[in-house]
Parts: structure tokens; C-alpha cells; sequence
């Protein structure tokens, strides 16, 4: 009777059907998952997949289908794999590399012109499908995760000595102007840029150094260098022409800090996990200098492997000779959002973002707005990135905690995700008549 009842049982699983919608979106939409056509209570396994150049991603989860053999992900818990509990983007965010991938991978979007292409697919059972390779499926499907939204153009940018690529949305504008940077590796990322200019935003993703013919180390960098990118965006006739919007992490936040401080160009700034002072080498700025706070390399811990704790390697700033490297953040007129991970083992995000709102409440300043996260490192990207808790410094060469926790850190790029996005509309987007995205 048991040999018969699990002949018909399979019978009925092989009729299972996987339904994605939309089964087109941006990284930031959320998607409906369900399995429909299981048996009763039956046990399944979804499985996740996607590459990107060389570097591979999955993800798993566990359901059991209720009593008309289905499972909707947004509605029912999963009861392991690489998350628990009800999800309905719990796939996505969970991704880790796949087993025999080099430590420290990022999944960063190289390519906006493509999506990603995410393999999902049910199986029979509970299985640990990160261990078990290429296990037989019911049904498979696939979708794509775009950062790049349909009409939005990407145009190369070599103006003068600028470098980086404009996003225009769709339509004849004016849009709203966003310049948008990432921090010390170097090099260009342009994915987030993609993403906002999706959101209704021509934005620049402007790389600063480590890329084409622009300086190969930080310490050659200078403030009119940005300014020179504000005043060509704002000069742009698909831009409005007001003021610009800014988002830098890490060491670009510093450069969003100090622009906001100095450029009368700047309408809204946002800072991701940065310093509030001016690190590793004076700020060149018209006709005087920013000084900095040294990075000190003997502050910097490394564990058996070699990855290295970074979190203390700024001096002071609370004393001489750092405290003179804080930016003067409370000259700022435009309203400045930080936003920081009470977990970041890369920079101490909350207490520097602390330190500068301090500043600007002594002067009776209160155009700011601080995210604090509980549970988040470094590494705050758009919302269903997978968490990445340590990663590969390409300028310094070395494995660099970022810190965090997988649930709450994807929770914080949610809720910060949405409240960016909210903060320029607000400040940087002056047509009235403007329908939000």
C-alpha cells in the first residue's frame, strides 16, 4: 500500500508548475513565487541560481505545500535552507557563493545592459542543494532582475577630464540631477546609477580614480574635480537645473559631505557608512586644503586568515591633530541624510555620522536625517542584494570585514532603499506635476 501511495505521489509531482510575476523587474520589485500542482503537504525544496561573469550565486529554502498542493513564498514560511520564516524575497537576498568560489565574493552588477538571470526550481523533499549538485527537478523557470529599466539610456561620460556614464530616463524631462560614487576601491560601478536613473533620476555614476586615465591613488584627488561634475550635470539640458543630488558610500561619502559643505550646487546629500572627516590624504579645494585624518595601519587587526578589522584604523578626531580633519558639515544649507550600520566593522558609520550631526545641532542646524540599523555592516546596497559580511579590498589587496547580519542587513537596505529614494525626490526633484515612480 506504502509502494503504491508514493507511485502516485511522484505521479502527481511531476505536474508541478512554477509561477514567477513579473518574471521581468528591477533588482528593487518584488516578485511573487508560487508552486502549484504539488501534492498535499508535500515537501519541496527551492533552489535559486545565478552568475555573473565567473562568480556563481545560489540560494535554498524548504517549504511544504498546504492542503491544495500549493506554496505561495509570500505567504507561507520556509522551514529551512538559507533562511526561515515568511519571505517573500528571502531567494534573493540569501544568496551566498557557490561552494569552490574564492572568499569574499561580491555580487556587484558588471554589465547593467544585461540582468541578472535567476534559475529557480522546485525539487522533491528537503534537500541541502548548496552540497548536493545538479539534483533532479519538478519544474524550473527563469527570470530576469534588471538594474537598467526599459528606455532608460546610458551615455559614456569623457567631458574634459570627467569620467563615468549619465542614465537618462525616459521621456523629454527635465529630471532631477543625482551624481552617484562608490569609495576606495576605485575603479566604476555604475549599477546604483542605473537604478536611480529607473527611479526617475538622471544620474551620473562618476568614478574619481583607478579608472581610464584618471589618477590611480586616492592622495591625487581634488574637491573641484566634483564640482566640475555638478556644474556639467546641472549644465545638461535633460537636468533641471537647480541643484544637484548626491549618494556616495564609504570614502565617496566624504566627498558628498564636503561637497554639501562647499558647493552651493548641492540641493540634498546622502551618505552611506562614510567617515565624517576627511581620511587618508588632504582635500585640495580652490585655493586651500582639507586636512585629513591618517589611516594608521598598525590600528588595523588581522585575524589567523589574514582579513583585516578596520574599523579603528582613523586617528582620532576627537583630539589634535584629527579633529581638524572634520568636515564642516554645519556650513551645509542642503539637508543630509547618513546612513550607517550599527554592525560596520569597516568604518564606525553611527559614530561618525553622530559626531557631525553634533556639529550641525551646535549651530542650530537641523537639515539632517540619520538611518541607524541595528545588525548592519558596511556594504549598504539596493534593496535583495545578497549580505556580503567580508570582501576583497582591490586598492589595498586585502580581505576586509564589513560586518553585519544577513536578515537585518537586507531588512536595513530595504527600508533605507525606499527612504533614499523618498529624501531626493523631496529635495532635488522641483517639478510639482511629477508623478513618483
Amino acid at each position: 500500500m506504502l509502494h503504491i501511495a508514493r507511485i502516485q505521489y511522484r505521479k502527481m509531482s511531476s505536474q508541478a508548475r512554477l509561477l514567477v510575476t513579473p518574471a521581468t523587474a528591477l533588482v528593487d520589485d518584488k516578485v511573487d513565487i508560487t508552486v502549484e500542482r504539488l501534492a498535499p503537504r508535500q515537501p519541496v525544496t527551492l533552489h535559486a541560481r545565478l552568475s555573473e561573469g565567473t562568480a556563481r550565486f545560489q540560494s535554498y529554502a524548504h517549504y511544504r505545500a498546504d492542503d491544495t498542493g500549493r506554496v505561495v513564498v509570500a505567504k507561507q514560511p520556509s522551514l529551512g535552507g538559507l533562511y526561515t520564516g515568511v519571505d517573500q524575497m528571502g531567494l534573493f537576498w540569501s544568496m551566498q557563493p557557490s561552494p569552490g568560489q574564492k572568499p569574499g565574493l561580491r555580487l556587484r552588477k558588471k554589465d547593467v545592459a544585461t540582468p541578472f538571470l535567476v534559475g529557480l526550481s522546485v525539487h522533491d523533499g528537503h534537500l541541502d542543494v548548496m552540497e548536493e549538485q545538479n539534483p533532479a527537478a519538478l519544474v524550473t523557470t527563469r527570470l530576469e532582475r534588471w538594474y537598467l529599466g526599459k528606455g532608460v539610456k546610458r551615455i559614456p561620460l569623457r567631458e574634459g577630464r570627467l569620467r563615468g556614464a549619465l542614465f537618462l530616463p525616459p521621456g523629454e524631462g527635465p529630471f532631477p540631477g543625482v551624481i552617484d560614487m562608490f569609495g576606495s576601491t576605485g575603479g566604476f560601478a555604475d549599477y546604483r546609477s542605473a537604478l536611480l536613473a529607473s527611479r526617475g533620476f538622471a544620474t551620473l555614476g562618476l568614478a574619481f580614480f583607478g579608472y581610464e586615465d584618471l589618477p590611480n591613488d586616492m592622495s591625487d584627488v581634488d574637491l573641484d574635480y566634483f564640482e566640475e561634475a555638478a556644474d556639467w550635470l546641472l549644465g545638461h539640458p535633460k537636468v533641471q537645473d537647480h541643484g544637484v543630488g548626491l549618494v556616495g558610500t564609504s570614502k565617496a561619502g566624504e566627498i558628498v559631505l564636503a561637497m554639501a559643505t562647499y558647493m552651493k550646487q548641492v540641493s540634498a546629500a546622502v551618505a552611506i557608512s562614510s567617515y565624517s572627516a576627511v581620511s587618508y590624504a588632504p582635500l585640495p579645494y580652490k585655493d586651500m586644503v582639507l586636512p585629513c585624518a591618517r589611516w594608521m595601519a598598525d590600528q588595523i587587526v588581522f585575524t589567523e586568515d589574514r582579513f583585516a578589522n578596520a574599523q579603528n584604523q582613523l586617528e582620532d578626531i576627537t583630539t589634535e591633530p584629527g579633529i581638524h580633519a572634520c568636515i564642516q558639515v554645519e556650513k551645509s544649507h542642503c539637508p543630509i541624510m547618513f546612513v550607517t550600520g550599527e554592525d560596520d566593522m569597516n568604518i564606525p558609520s553611527v559614530f561618525h555620522a553622530n559626531k557631525a550631526i553634533a556639529r550641525m545641532k551646535a549651530h542650530g542646524k537641523t537639515n539632517y536625517t540619520l538611518l541607524k540599523y541595528p545588525g548592519t555592516g558596511h556594504l549598504i546596497e539596493p534593496p535583495y542584494t545578497p549580505h556580503c559580511g567580508f570582501y576583497f579590498h582591490s586598492a589595498f589587496r586585502v580581505y576586509v570585514y564589513a560586518g553585519g547580519e544577513p536578515k537585518a542587513h537586507t531588512a536595513a537596505q530595504e527600508d533605507s532603499w525606499s527612504k533614499i529614494l523618498d529624501f531626493l525626490r523631496k529635495n532635488v526633484d522641483k517639478c510639482e506635476t511629477r508623478s513618483k515612480l
